[in-house]
């Protein structure tokens, strides 16, 4: 009867101390995608820049950086297969000639992990070793993560895009937190498959 007590307020313990770490994780989640993007001036040495499609001003952010002189080449991962590089220029406007001469387009990405697959091979292709990272804010995190555990040795930058749906004042607070609670799962659930493989591996 003792030990049944004391392997109940345990498991009661348990509980508490694994809510109050998921409390602090969301938190620290939250903080982090209500960070401001770098100012354009406050990157140094980048050797290129990655696109992670599927948000607005995404591609519009990383032409930006590119524009600036801030990194060698621009590579937009995720772009459909049929789209080319003038639909690009007639979509942002931009300049056609940066458009040939520094952006590559990646077509084999669907999702987040493809993104980062189809990003490492341009990055190895171009032997880089400095990246700026550019996705929406809630989506940079689980970005970044995935980056790393491909490949540590690459120095991944982040450039948050901040979310117009998470900024309009029209969307309801369910709406909105329904977005973020959706990518802290995807996030939480990219960590556990990561853990798994390497136990596996």
């Amino acid at each position: 009867m003792f030990y049944k007590k004391i392997f109940h307020k345990l498991k009661k313990f348990l509980v508490f101390c694994s809510l109050v770490i998921i409390l602090f994780d969301i938190y620290d989640y939250y903080t982090f995608i209500n960070k401001q993007p770098n100012k354009i001036n406050a990157y140094r040495d980048i050797d290129g820049i990655i696109v992670f499609t599927g948000g607005e001003n995404r591609v519009q952010s990383g032409i930006d950086l590119i524009s600036n002189n801030i990194g060698k080449r621009l590579f937009i991962s995720g772009v459909n297969p049929d789209t080319n590089i003038f639909d690009i220029s007639e979509q942002i406007l931009s300049d056609k000639d940066l458009l040939i001469c520094c952006i590559d387009l990646g077509k084999r990405a669907d999702n987040t992990i493809e993104n980062a697959i189809e990003s490492i091979d341009w990055i190895k292709n171009n032997n880089y070793k400095n990246i700026i990272i550019v996705t929406s804010n809630y989506h940079m995190k689980r970005s970044l993560f995935i980056l790393r555990n491909f490949d540590s040795s690459i120095n991944f930058v982040p450039h948050n895009v901040q979310s117009k749906f998470l900024q309009n004042k029209n969307i309801t607070i369910y709406g909105k937190m329904k977005t973020i609670v959706s990518e802290y799962v995807k996030l939480t659930y990219t960590r556990l498959y990561f853990l798994i493989e390497k136990r596996i591996n």
